[in-house]
């Protein structure tokens, strides 16, 4: 990820769901907003939020069904061309969204100390297991997405209030706030 190449772009550094304004004429019209960590970076950090929840949200939606991800892949490809390239567009896409995991792991300790039912708990399981099922996918780090499902594991063990079907959609509807 710090040796992006071809993939360098300008990023708003956060695009999440909250950080995009649609326009009722489509996607085509939509525009990011908050740029306070805007920076160039590999540009399949910004698709992170279609395939892992990120700190505001416990669940995503399935991009490729939604065809968030075609649209997004078909837009980067106008100015990237290398990311039509099937293997560099998942093993970028995969890096990205484990390295995202693995940044959000990094609170363990503070979410451990949190009283069972503490929603930022699941939601991090929710993470590591979005992030391997999007490089599983992609058939890409194969070693990391089993350890990422590994880890998920003994969180739903140590942590029995975070054992649960994020695939309920009930429960858990898509790009739901934490909050």
């Amino acid at each position: 990820m710090n040796d992006p190449g071809p993939f360098l772009a300008l990023s708003n550094g956060d695009a999440e769901a909250n950080n995009i304004l649609l326009h009722a004429s489509g996607p085509a019209d939509a525009r990011l907003i908050d740029f306070e960590f805007a920076g160039y970076t590999h540009a399949l950090n910004d698709a992170v939020c279609l395939y892992v929840p990120g700190p505001a949200w416990m669940t995503v939606g399935d991009p490729i069904t939604m065809g968030l991800a075609d649209h997004y892949r078909r837009a980067l490809a106008r100015g990237i061309p290398e990311a039509e390239d099937d293997r560099r567009y998942g093993f970028g896409l995969a890096a990205a969204c484990m390295s995202w995991a693995l940044v959000r792991l990094q609170r363990f300790a503070q979410l451990d100390a949190r009283p069972p039912g503490d929603r930022s708990r699941p939601q991090l399981v929710a993470t590591l297991e979005a992030a391997a099922r999007t490089a599983a996918g992609h058939k890409a780090l194969p070693h990391l997405t089993v350890w990422g499902r590994r880890v998920a594991t003994r969180l739903r063990r140590r942590w029995p209030d975070a054992d649960q079907d994020f695939a309920d959609g009930a429960t858990f509807p898509p790009y739901r706030s934490r909050h």
